[in-house]
């Protein structure tokens, strides 16, 4: 079998989700719910560039890829592997090791210092796979699901609070009020890439915004949820989130919030007292180039 390895190109995004539908059909969470077009958003929403990612062609036919997305991570250029996957008959054959290579060669040439994946910890295969290469695990995160049938409302805050929709530019003021960098996926600079519909809510008492949650729903997923270090244990984060619930479309059933650093065990207390449950861990690996 020859396979070559070339870069892609966003015109061939029909290809290269095919291929993302056989490579996912047997993955351990369910991404039926990630069609051809929240596909595109997600990678254009984690800074993907389709012509310095890599697709894996037995003939014409693409087997493999690795779609990469960049930007800088800790003040250097970094990448992330936003999505790679191989077909399972092709699978057993070495192909990542070779994949990665050559992607590493790239990344090189290009500058980038480092290169970030995210991967489920309950997949040792693929663990041990990354680590084979030289990935090393950066960050534990968990994943936590809302059936919204099973939403438990809140109750009445400590403070008085007027929740309204707020503009992408309220991300900046709350940058200094996190707690932990989100993933790459969470960034607030992925949120400022998102083309299409993103919804920003922030939580007031009288002029003061205190809380901003943000919620994307080609995914649902709440990709951030912070609170003004000034303002916290009022319950303004609960009362984000429930105002986010109520006003969903009558057809959504579920969300998500993910990446959650599993460390931090306040918010862990605040989602699973809004009724989430944990549904999948995560390792942030990194590899140095």
């Amino acid at each position: 079998m020859s396979l070559e390895f070339n870069f892609l190109r966003e015109d061939l995004l029909p290809e290269i989700y095919k291929c993302f539908q056989e490579a996912y059909a047997d993955y351990p969470v369910d991404m039926s719910f990630m069609n051809e077009s929240a596909f595109l958003n997600r990678a254009i929403k984690n800074g993907v560039d389709f012509e310095s990612s890599v697709g894996v062609y037995d003939g014409d036919k693409i087997v493999g890829f690795s779609i990469i997305g960049f930007n800088t991570w800790r003040d250097e250029p970094a990448a992330f592997d936003a999505g790679t996957g191989i077909i399972p008959s092709y699978r057993g054959q070495g192909i990542l090791g070779k994949l990665y290579k050559f992607t590493f060669n790239h990344l090189k040439n290009k500058g980038t210092k480092r290169y970030l994946i995210e991967v489920l910890k309950n997949n040792a295969a693929a663990v041990n796979n990354y680590t084979k290469i030289g990935f090393n695990i950066s960050r534990e995160f968990d994943c936590y699901e809302l059936e919204i049938k099973n939403f438990q409302p809140v109750l009445a805050s400590k403070i008085d609070l007027i929740i309204r929709p707020v503009k992408k530019d309220m991300l900046q003021y709350f940058e200094r009020h996190l707690e932990w960098k989100p993933s790459w996926e969470n960034s607030f600079s992925a949120t400022k890439r998102i083309q299409d519909y993103v919804i920003l809510y922030g939580a007031y008492s009288g002029e003061q915004c205190t809380g901003l949650l943000v919620y994307y729903p080609t995914l649902q997923w709440i990709l951030n949820l912070v609170v003004e270090r000034h303002f916290r244990r009022e319950g303004i984060g609960s009362h984000l989130v429930s105002h986010c619930v109520k006003n969903l479309p009558k057809t959504t059933t579920k969300i998500k919030a993910m990446n959650i650093l599993h460390s931090d065990l306040s918010m862990i207390y605040l989602l699973n007292n809004l009724g989430f449950k944990k549904f999948a861990e995560q390792y942030e690996m990194e590899y140095i180039i």
